[in-house]
């Protein structure tokens, strides 16, 4: 993790170089001093470690979100991001080895016969997923029907089948743990009579809205999905894929001019 830190330390500055950003100051150099060494324990710097690439992942997102001019430097947090998932795994399967990580409390109510267990909080999250999957399904069939661009459509309708291939996914693990699943959406969807009151571009950005708020809400689950190793990665999966269709759909939207414009950086 150190000379992962310092690769990526080395490869920002070298951007920030390139288009003339001030970094901040570094530290101090070490001192070797002489101390108490029970008043840190090792277990409370893995968790502290934990806890940093948790909270760096929310980071990355945001950075991820608003990099939208270069899509050289956007490319660069994204790996970044794939990168931090890797090594959230690598430390979390480690303190779990050592014991020396809390689990919450185990959900209840998973059928007799099924080996593997999941927390509260996994549950919670494979249901919050479904809803959010009905609700995403529900709408983007309704921009589907309306949207004019017929690019635009093609794109719609790719993500409208990553969404509906997730949504069995995500149902089956509901089914498997016996957790009770929400109303689906309607089959047919019935298109509002004319189709001019909304514009594509302003529909692109709402769906762009939808993704960020997938992407966040797979870096939750991520983040508290501590025990079920499977279900976590799930989730991590389905980050990555959320990820990479934003990026797409940023570099098509720019194409199309249908971006707000941004402040731009000048160095001088």
């Amino acid at each position: 993790m150190v000379r992962t830190n310092e690769r990526t330390i080395s490869a920002l500055e070298v951007i920030m170089e390139k288009y003339q950003v001030r970094s901040p100051d570094r530290n101090r150099l070490p001192s070797h001093w002489c101390g108490n060494t029970e008043s840190f324990r090792d277990e409370l710097i893995g968790q502290t470690n934990l806890r940093f690439l948790q909270e760096h992942l929310e980071n990355l997102l945001q950075v991820i979100f608003t990099s939208i001019t270069n899509d050289g430097v956007r490319a660069f947090f994204v790996r970044n991001l794939k990168t931090t998932l890797d090594n959230t795994d690598l430390i979390l399967s480690y303190l779990k080895l050592k014991g020396w990580i809390e689990i919450g409390p185990y959900y209840l109510n998973t059928p007799a016969g099924v080996e593997d267990r999941i927390t509260a909080a996994e549950a919670c999250h494979l249901w919050d997923h479904v809803t959010f999957r009905y609700d995403n399904i529900r709408k983007t069939n309704l921009y589907l029907s309306i949207t004019h661009d017929l690019d635009l459509k093609f794109i719609i309708r790719r993500g409208l089948a990553q969404l509906n291939q997730q949504v069995v996914i995500l149902e089956q693990e509901c089914q498997k743990y016996g957790i009770s699943l929400p109303k689906r959406p309607p089959e047919v969807v019935i298109s509002p009579i004319g189709n001019e009151y909304m514009c594509d571009d302003q529909m692109y950005r709402d769906i762009l809205q939808g993704l960020q708020a997938a992407a966040s809400l797979h870096a939750d689950a991520s983040k508290q999905c501590i025990y079920n190793d499977r279900i976590r990665g799930l989730f991590n999966r389905m980050l990555l894929n959320e990820v990479d269709y934003y990026n797409l759909f940023i570099k098509y939207g720019k194409q199309k001019g249908w971006l707000h414009a941004t402040p731009m950086y000048r160095s001088h």
